[in-house]
C-alpha cells in the first residue's frame, strides 16, 4: 500500500486529499471492482464514501488507462484502501488529482493534463479537464454536448 498526499495552497487555505492504494497485475477481477476500461478495474475502499468523490476517483483513474492497459496487458485492479481528505480542504474534484497523482507516481507516468487554479476574481477554484470531458463515453461514437 502506498500513499499519495495531493496538496494545492490558494488563499483559502487550498485542496487536499490523500489516497492509499495497491495495485494487483494478477490479471483476477475481484467480485466488486468496477470497470474502468478494457482490463483496467478500481475496487473501492471498505468505508462509505459519497458518489462525487467516487466518480471522480474513478475519472482520476481513466485518465492513465490507455497507458495502463499498455503496460498490463493481462490486467490491472488498483485496490483503494482509503480516501481522505480535511473537510474544510476539499471538493469533490479533487479525488480526481489525488488519484491521477497515485497513478502517476505508483507507475511512472507522465502528468496528464489536468490542473485547478485558484480564480481570486471569482473567489473559488477553475478546474481544467485537458481536451476529456469528464464522464462523457468517448468510445460509444455518438457526438454529445453538455449544457449549463
Amino acid at each position: 500500500m502506498k500513499t499519495f498526499r495531493y496538496r494545492k495552497r490558494s488563499p483559502l487555505g487550498g485542496l487536499a486529499a490523500d489516497i492509499t492504494a495497491e495495485a494487483n497485475t494478477s490479471g483476477t477481477v475481484p467480485r466488486w471492482a468496477v470497470q474502468i476500461s478494457r482490463k483496467l478495474w478500481l475496487v473501492l475502499p471498505d468505508s462509505p464514501l459519497h458518489w462525487r468523490d467516487v466518480a471522480w476517483m474513478m475519472y482520476g483513474l481513466s485518465l492513465h488507462s490507455e497507458s495502463l492497459n499498455t503496460l498490463h496487458p493481462q490486467g490491472l485492479t488498483v485496490r483503494v484502501q482509503n480516501l481522505s481528505f480535511p473537510a474544510s480542504d476539499y471538493v469533490p474534484e479533487v479525488a480526481a488529482f489525488a488519484m491521477e497523482g497515485w497513478v502517476r507516481e505508483n507507475f511512472n507516468l507522465s502528468p496528464s493534463d489536468i490542473s485547478v487554479e485558484y480564480d481570486i476574481a471569482n473567489s473559488g477554484y477553475t478546474f481544467s479537464w485537458s481536451d476529456r470531458m469528464p464522464f462523457s463515453d468517448e468510445a460509444s461514437g455518438i457526438t454529445v454536448y453538455h449544457k449549463h
